[in-house]
């Protein structure tokens, strides 16, 4: 059974944040995205006429043979090759995810806490009815210094991924563009009041 175009893309997109080349966004409505992960698959795996689980071992078999092609051909080392596959063999294309969206998220928000001179339990209990940009106001720090330090630690991640060649220039920073505008989003977001 093949898959097409864009059913490959969407699943191998999906993927990108499990294989660990990309790094992971923060975002509002994160839990949405599984989920909308979770639906894509079904509907493709319906579209196919197989179930979610053949789908996915189908994947996981196209992203195998990649892996073993890349390291015949020399593209990454048999220890790269071996972390791949095992990810590829825990079999979650959805889950992790959503998983590191929080963490990314979590690591934005320890990056604002610095800047703004407060620890983190400070920071979670001045936001509720604020935001970042006003909070950073109100410590006398600029917003846009606020913006810079919570994308220094993304920025240095992807500088490593692309000086040890797992993942190309282009693609950090298209992450990195993406990344920026969901941090400029979570600054300028009124937290809800609690």
């Amino acid at each position: 059974m093949r898959l097409d175009r864009k059913a490959i893309a969407a699943l191998v997109g999906g993927t990108a944040l499990l294989a660990g080349g990309g790094t992971a966004l923060a975002a509002h409505g994160d839990g949405d995205r599984a989920a909308r992960c979770e639906a894509r698959l079904a509907k493709i795996a319906e579209r196919r006429g197989i179930s979610v689980e053949q789908l996915e071992a189908n994947v996981a078999a196209r992203l195998t043979a990649r892996v073993d092609a890349a390291l015949a051909s020399g593209k990454i080392s048999a220890e790269r090759a071996s972390e791949l596959k095992e990810r590829i063999a825990q079999g979650v294309l959805c889950k992790h995810a959503l998983v590191k969206v929080k963490l990314a998220r979590k690591g934005t928000l320890r990056a604002a806490a610095r800047y703004l001179e407060l620890t983190p339990q400070q920071l979670r209990a001045q936001l509720p009815g604020t935001s970042l940009a006003a909070l950073a106001q109100k410590q006398g720090k600029s917003v846009e210094g606020l913006t810079t330090a919570m994308l220094a630690p993304a920025k240095a991640k992807l500088a490593k991924a692309v000086e040890a060649g797992r993942i190309p220039q282009a693609r950090a920073d298209q992450a990195l563009a993406r990344l920026a505008k969901l941090v400029d989003r979570l600054v300028t977001r009124t937290f809800p009041a609690r």
